[in-house]
């Protein structure tokens, strides 16, 4: 019993760790998912004017070349690159959005594909992937979730509301996907949609400084603004943690299951003696080594069915005890599945059984190579 309750503790730690340090470490994740892009890619000739977060193009920024989008394009995957275009609204934008006439309202085109400082920033938004004849309102906008908006002879299906964040793009802007702003204020451009900016997030590893040099050796006539911020640090340095708390949690699921290992040897020599008188009365090695086995897997079994048993029970309050803390400081807990759960609990499960069984094994293998008369005669 005292086994069966020791790898049941084992197997609840070892569940719950795997699902709340993954949900936390998804909460982290976003988190710097939502601070924005490292470097801002301009046309030479625009203004720029940054904000505390690069999140949005300057709104009537000159057009980028086609050939500057083509070597973007090149860049590695690990490099996120963000195109984007911004314009001004005319009045009527503003009167369909119940805002007093003459108020300007930014407009945004974004590549839902690429996107990777708006979408984040979604505090409530549909099942499916934003795409066309969709539009995401700036927090300051009003309208619902779901419903039509019509604007310039075409109706949009709202498709979320952007979080609060302080920046004017995401508080009063309008985001449609690029081809839908180029129908609603066409470009001229039909090669590149009028593509004004493009916002870079640089790999954890891959030093600011030199992701900006890198762009502007392969992208001709154009500005990089931004470089190593508070932001850019904060984000870098979090994901690099994030990558050593995940490869030291690998040691720590090892040191776990080498402890099953241990409790399972250290019983075959207990019954060492037991083993020598099996074998004396005519028992074979094989058969030893199938009861051992069998045994070890049904106390395995057990242990770890009733451990995840355990997990279950005190998996919902340990989960909004963190996402209460989570909520503390700005950061939502993601949920997950019921079908995440099941087969996080069968790979414990099944780990912690064929872990038990293995060890078995080579226990009993070790122990019914000497010789019988000896494992009597042996106590310890």
């Amino acid at each position: 019993m005292v086994l069966i309750a020791a790898i049941g503790l084992v197997a609840a730690m070892g569940f719950l760790s795997v699902v709340e340090l993954g949900g936390l470490e998804q909460s982290m994740e976003f988190g710097f998912e939502r601070l924005g892009a490292d470097l801002l890619v301009v046309n030479r000739s625009a203004k720029v004017n940054l904000t505390q977060a690069l999140l949005a193009v300057e709104p009537d920024t000159p057009v980028l070349p086609v050939m500057v989008l083509e070597a973007a394009s090149k860049l590695p995957e690990s490099i996120l690159v963000s195109p984007q275009r911004a314009v001004r609204g005319d009045p009527q934008f503003a009167v369909s959005m119940g805002l007093p006439a003459g108020a300007s309202v930014p407009l945004y085109g974004i590549d839902p594909d690429h996107d990777s400082t708006v979408q984040p920033w979604l505090d409530e938004q549909r099942g499916v992937d934003f795409q066309d004849g969709q539009v995401i309102l700036g927090h300051r906008l009003r309208g619902r979730f779901g419903d039509r908006l019509r604007l310039q002879d075409r109706t949009f299906q709202i498709y979320g509301q952007l979080a609060a964040s302080g920046v004017p793009s995401h508080e009063q802007g309008l985001f449609f996907t690029l081809s839908d702003l180029d129908s609603l204020v066409p470009s001229g451009e039909p090669d590149t949609l009028g593509i004004n900016g493009l916002l870079v997030q640089a790999p954890p590893d891959f030093p600011i400084d030199r992701l900006r040099f890198r762009l502007l050796a392969q992208l001709q006539g154009v500005t990089v603004a931004g470089g190593r911020t508070l932001l850019a640090m904060v984000r870098q340095g979090g994901r690099l943690s994030l990558q050593l708390v995940s490869a030291l949690s690998v040691p720590l699921l090892i040191s776990v299951l080498l402890l099953i290992s241990l409790y399972t040897f250290g019983i075959a020599a207990e019954r060492r003696q037991e083993l020598g008188l099996l074998l004396s009365l005519g028992a074979t090695p094989q058969q030893l080594i199938g009861l051992l086995s069998a045994e070890t897997s049904l106390i395995c079994a057990t242990g770890g069915g009733l451990g995840l048993g355990l997990a279950a029970l005190l998996r919902q309050p340990l989960e909004q005890l963190l996402a209460l803390r989570l909520l503390e400081a700005g950061l939502a807990l993601p949920h997950p599945s019921t079908a995440q759960l099941v087969r996080h609990g069968l790979v414990t499960w099944l780990l912690i059984t064929a872990v038990g069984t293995v060890a078995s094994m080579l226990s009993a293998f070790v122990l019914l190579g000497a010789d019988p008369l000896n494992l009597v005669q042996n106590d310890g």
